[in-house]
């Protein structure tokens, strides 16, 4: 049952477009990028300071702590949508803080579902892809549009077709954002949880 009352924007295929997908050593780096970063939240942030998954209830927290690793290591992030499209994994209200505390205020459930999902997954495909073609010799990679934008940023835009240092990639991973306040003028893809944009190998 979607969660949104409507059915699923995924019901057909419309995750991120990825090239790299097929590669078991980038399957491994997303896997162990993501538990070495879990582990590292789990014991140094108070998961509501976590840098994703504002809205989801205990019940959520289980279910994405179980199903990412199975995404990441065989499946892609339509399954994911799919998986996490449980009424029982999210809260009916979402907490948003105030200059009087938090408040508790409705949110777009769908959008928040895939913003967890398709983000988290591309931004582990990102870093696992990067270490893997680091490890393999490579200096740089691509960055493309994985996904259409309902508003293109014209910041990313701007960066599709040009290659970047894969030093950069790992450097710039959350940095926006995370740990907070995090620093908005440094470079990174992606540039922030709604970015549709990705990386790919040179010539692939």
């Amino acid at each position: 049952m979607p969660i949104a009352g409507i059915p699923l924007l995924c019901s057909q295929p419309v995750g991120f477009q990825y090239f790299h997908l097929d590669d078991s050593a980038v399957r491994a780096q997303m896997l162990d990028g993501w538990r070495e970063e879990w582990a590292e939240l789990s014991e140094h942030w108070p998961r509501e300071q976590w840098p994703y998954g504002k809205q989801l209830t205990d019940e959520g927290w289980v279910a994405f702590e179980r199903l990412m690793p199975e995404a990441l290591t065989s499946e892609n992030d339509d399954w994911l949508v799919n998986e996490m499209d449980q009424a029982e994994y999210w809260m009916d209200r979402s907490p948003r803080k105030t200059k009087t505390g938090v408040t508790m205020v409705n949110y777009n459930k769908q959008d928040a579902l895939e913003r967890l999902c398709y983000g988290e997954f591309n931004i582990a495909y990102i870093r696992g892809l990067a270490r893997t073609l680091l490890a393999r010799g490579e200096t740089t990679c691509l960055v493309y549009r994985a996904d259409p934008a309902y508003e293109p940023r014209k910041e990313c835009s701007d960066w599709e077709g040009q290659t970047f240092p894969l030093a950069d990639v790992i450097a710039g991973h959350r940095v926006r954002y995370f740990p907070p306040p995090g620093d908005p003028t440094a470079w990174s893809i992606p540039t922030g949880p709604n970015c549709h944009h990705s990386i790919r190998a040179i010539g692939s």
